[in-house]
């Protein structure tokens, strides 16, 4: 059942599988005094899909994540939700923190609204630079307002956001993000983040990650920047480690 559709209450109708085909086969020997078999037969055959259908809506339930950070090594599903950020720093954004960022948001799930809401005291200027199959979409605050999601949209937005701040603990700065999450009532689904942080050559150094790389999340480093990309459900938050490179001077 895709996350963007309202559960039917998954795990509080019905009841557990043995209970619920036990109570089915006790019906059994009625199809045999009905007045028309093959009408009973098709009752008895409809109860017992519904009784197993509603088995598998509670195995389900069981198995939603409840929030705890998961990596995923299979190859991720090119219709499934992935969101792309990009961080550009200067040599002024190692100086008060602020920084250009863009973000986008593909494959959502269809709902009649969602919200993707920003810290507003770490982001300002927000403005939506592309959106597709919503019927509107709206900066409201430091939030964008989305009605009339279709299967598959997409939303773009552009801002400024206190990405780099100096390391609490030692030498250089991390840029902290996240948490990052596709989440729909008390479940979390699989997502991809793609998240890229740029800077003049030299300027910066990648140092460390958290959480580290690993199957389920690459890291790649040049000169100019650090790329991450995660396949993961549950809530994922990343710190990176950065420090002054060569040509910071």
């Amino acid at each position: 059942m895709a996350p963007g559709f309202p559960l039917n209450d998954m795990g509080r109708i019905g009841c557990p599988r043995t209970l619920a085909l036990a109570g089915l086969l006790a019906l059994a020997p009625m199809a045999a005094i009905g007045a028309d078999s093959s009408s009973e037969e098709a009752e008895w055959e409809a109860a017992r899909e519904a009784a197993e259908e509603r088995a598998r809506q509670e195995e389900r339930a069981r198995q939603v994540n409840e929030g705890e950070l998961a990596f995923l090594t299979d190859t991720p599903d090119r219709q499934a939700a992935r969101m792309e950020k990009t961080i550009e720093l200067d040599r002024q954004s190692l100086e008060d923190g602020w920084a250009r960022m863009e973000q986008c948001h593909h494959n959502l799930d269809p709902a009649p609204a969602v919200q993707v809401v920003y810290n507003d005291e770490r982001t300002r200027d927000i403005r939506i630079t592309a959106s597709e199959d919503l019927e509107q979409a709206e900066v409201d605050g430091a939030s964008v307002q989305m009605r009339g999601i279709e299967r598959g949209a997409s939303l773009c937005v552009s801002a400024q956001v206190l990405a780099i701040q100096p390391h609490p603990d030692g030498a250089g700065y991390v840029v902290d993000n996240g948490p990052f999450m596709r989440r729909f009532l008390d479940g979390y689904y699989p997502m991809q983040v793609q998240l890229e942080v740029r800077w003049p050559a030299g300027l910066l150094a990648f140092e460390e990650s958290t959480p580290p790389a690993q199957p389920g999340l690459e890291i790649e480093a040049t000169d100019t920047g650090v790329s991450l990309d995660a396949h993961f459900e549950g809530r994922l938050e990343s710190r990176l480690h950065l420090v002054r490179g060569k040509g910071s001077e």
